[in-house]
Formats: structure tokens, sequence, C-alpha cells
């Protein structure tokens, strides 16, 4: 049980409930870290968002961002992979959501920003999350924006679930749809999400799915944890990330991921990859 590349989910799992960093938690990150074992964020948010973070935990190189829609290199914030929504997927689900739902939040986050094009009196939930202002346009779906890696509903779990319910039959096949944390519901290529991203980094840094850690609590970590050789749901997790999860770890109120990386560095299961470990390249900006 050698593992040599932990990933993570950022909210409802790195974070506690009140998206706060954990001293006991950051300590082991770092204590995995000093071990020589690369970690990775998988996280819907954007790279500007978690740079805090990773300079808080130590941790550095590719990072899954926008929920698996792109893999960027977190010093340069060069994108090694990027699978934005095709032009035409993204004026359907936008079309879609609004004739369901007129007044639902409704967002795009590119590379680096996320746009609206109404000030929503809900827009707080960005900076509640740790995003920054979204940019306001006159129209979402005008030219000249850059590519989107995701539209993003915000509201209660009960609306979103109508729109879900509403949309979901009539979208494109290319277009995901998931919850993140119950009050986002997300839509992206399917060439995205974190399970085919982590797929790419570790054919990247040339390790079988045998050799990954990877920690989640929401629905749309379970493509992630799927690929993972150990997959820890949390405690405060969906019913259905548990279910496919082969450990579940106490909650991220009750320092979870600590307890869970303690153990696996205590028995000697985390170890560094190969020295010297050489990337194999991969797909570098662009399209999928």
């Amino acid at each position: 049980m050698d593992y040599r590349l932990v990933v993570l989910d950022v909210e409802g799992t790195l974070l506690d409930p009140d998206h706060r960093l954990r001293p006991r938690v950051a300590g082991a990150v770092r204590a995995v870290r000093r071990a020589g074992v690369p970690v990775a964020l998988a996280t819907g948010k954007l790279l500007h968002s978690v740079r805090p973070l990773l300079a808080e935990l130590g941790v550095a190189g590719p990072q899954i961002v926008l929920n698996g829609a792109a893999t960027v290199e977190s010093g340069s914030g060069e994108a090694l992979r990027f699978c934005p929504l095709r032009p035409d997927d993204l004026h359907a689900v936008v079309r879609a959501v609004r004739r369901a739902d007129p007044g639902v939040l409704v967002s795009l986050f590119a590379l680096d920003g996320i746009f609206m094009d109404e000030a929503h009196p809900q827009v707080g939930i960005f900076a509640e999350y740790g995003e920054g202002p979204p940019v306001i346009v006159p129209d979402l779906l005008a030219a000249g924006l850059p590519p989107v890696a995701k539209v993003l509903l915000a509201g209660p779990p009960e609306r979103l679930a109508a729109v879900r319910a509403a949309v979901a039959p009539g979208l494109p096949e290319r277009v995901s749809i998931t919850t993140t944390t119950p009050d986002f519901l997300e839509f992206f290529d399917v060439e995205a999400g974190k399970g085919r991203a982590l797929a790419a980094l570790r054919e990247r840094l040339g390790l079988p799915r045998a050799a990954v850690v990877a920690f989640g609590d929401g629905e749309n970590d379970l493509p992630l944890l799927r690929e993972a050789g150990l997959a820890v749901a949390m405690g405060n997790g969906a019913a259905v990330t548990q279910a496919a999860a082969d450990r579940i770890a106490p909650s991220n109120a009750e320092d979870g991921v600590a307890v869970v990386l303690e153990e696996l560095l205590g028995h000697g299961f985390l170890t560094p990859p190969p020295s010297p470990h050489k990337e194999r390249g991969g797909e570098t900006g662009g399209r999928c």
C-alpha cells in the first residue's frame, strides 16, 4: 500500500464548516509534503482563490480547479489541461436555466474570473466561499467573453433540484451536471470533471490509480474517488459519496483529513514517487 499522490477536495473536506483551514489539518498536509509526497487540490474554485491556501499548506505543482475543467500549474497559472464548454452547449445551458427559473443566480466561471449579467441579491455567496467578486457584463451570451469552464447556479437546494429536473432532459449529451455544495449546481463539458482531470494528472505524473489517495464529500467528488486507489469520503459527505468510498473519515468539523493522513504517514503508507521523478507531459492549453 504505497500511496504516492494525495488529492484533496476543498470545501466540505479540507476546510471546516466555517470555510477555515484547521491547524491539525494544515499540519498533517504539511507533514505529507515534508515526506516528499505530492499533494494536489481538486476544487471547484479558481486558482486565484486557492493560492493563499496553497501557500499556507506548502503545496505547489499541478492543481485541479474549476471542478476539473482545468488543471493548472500553481506557480505560473499555466493551463496544463483545459476543457471549456462548447459555445453551443453554453448557450443551451443558460437559455434552458433561464426558461426554467428566471430568478436563479447564474454565473460563468472562466480560467481567471467569474462573470454575471446582473447584480443578484445572492451575489455575496461568492465571498462566503472565498471567491473574488464577479465581473458584471451586459450579456452572458455576448461575444467577447473568455472560454467558459462551467456555469454555476446558486440558491436553496430545493430550488436548484427543481431547475435540474426541468433542464437536464433537454441538454446536449456533452453537458455534465453535478452538485458541489448543497447550494451550488454546476454544468460543464463531459471531458471536464474531477475524475477525468485526475486520470490525466496521474498519466502526466506516471502514476497508476492504485498510487493515489483522494478525499471528497460531494456528488462532484464521486468521479475523483473512482480514480483513486484509496477513496476517502468525509463523515459529513453525501450518502452517495460515502457509499462509493473505501473509507469514511471523521467529518470536516473533526479534522477528518488529518486523522486519515496521520494514520497513513504513521504506517508508512505514503511514500514519495521514484527519484528522479519526471512528468510525462500531456495536454497543454486549449481544448481537451
